[in-house]
């Protein structure tokens, strides 16, 4: 993501602020002197102004973020018209594999986790709605980066240092590209415990009418239930009919 050109310190100091609060699970005016780079005469000022307007509330000496944040979430996930139709079908997803189950979609070069169902067997992660992950080492982001078009994931992928996240991680450029071509070949995205050593994906993309990609479905579970006939037969059985049905039933989305 690009920086800006002129940017207004004064915001970049709030959105500093709310994410550490967020890091943190609330915290105390103190404590958020202790662990940022500004003085409590700042912190107090922008929580106050925050307070005001309900995007962070008090309880007793600590500051939480507040409720109308959800109301702002929900106007951005409208803008996936299709939402409805993904929940149900994730839901499905995850109940008939009995693993985890995620959509997400691309923005600004990385993935955002907007949807998440858990089947019955599901491993427990970070992962929540609304968590972001760079593209190039899970199977959704995978999916999502190789049906790009070819400069937009040039461009990704250039403006991005590929961290060994874990031992199987791709660090390699070329050797990414090489995968990019290999999955939209086969339509799939396999993740290799790349981003969690123990846990493997299957990611396979979403396309609107006019077969641009907009987002991507996958399936993660532990390497011991994740085995070669579940990652080359029942699982992509199983995404390709999730996304057969919600590419039928998304008809109007608005990027």
């Amino acid at each position: 993501m690009n920086g800006a050109r002129n940017p207004v310190k004064a915001v970049q100091n709030g959105i500093t602020i709310l994410e550490k609060l967020r890091e943190l699970d609330g915290a105390r005016v103190t404590t958020l002197e202790q662990n940022l780079n500004l003085t409590k005469g700042t912190i107090h000022s922008h929580l106050a102004t925050f307070e005001e307007t309900g995007f962070v509330v008090k309880e007793g000496d600590q500051y939480q973020l507040g409720l109308q944040f959800l109301d702002l979430a929900r106007q951005a996930q409208n803008r996936y018209q299709v939402l409805d139709i993904v929940e149900d079908e994730v839901d499905r997803l995850a109940m008939e594999s009995g693993e985890m189950a995620l959509f997400t979609v691309e923005e600004n070069g990385q993935g955002i986790c907007l949807y998440k169902a858990e089947g019955e067997d599901a491993v427990q992660t970070e992962v929540y709605v609304g968590y972001r992950n760079e593209l190039y080492h899970t199977a959704v982001g995978k999916a999502i980066l190789a049906f790009l078009p070819e400069e937009r994931r040039k461009s990704i992928i250039e403006q991005k240092t590929l961290e060994p996240i874990t031992e199987n991680t791709i660090t390699d450029k070329a050797r990414l590209a090489e995968e990019m071509s290999e999955i939209r070949e086969q339509g799939f995205a396999y993740n290799h415990e790349e981003t969690i050593q123990g846990l493997a994906g299957i990611g396979a993309p979403v396309k609107d009418q006019q077969g641009k990609v907009f987002g991507a479905i996958s399936v993660i579970g532990p390497t011991s239930r994740m085995d070669e006939q579940r990652l080359e037969d029942e699982l992509p059985e199983l995404l390709a009919q999730t996304v057969n049905v919600i590419e039928i039933n998304a008809t109007s989305i608005r990027q």
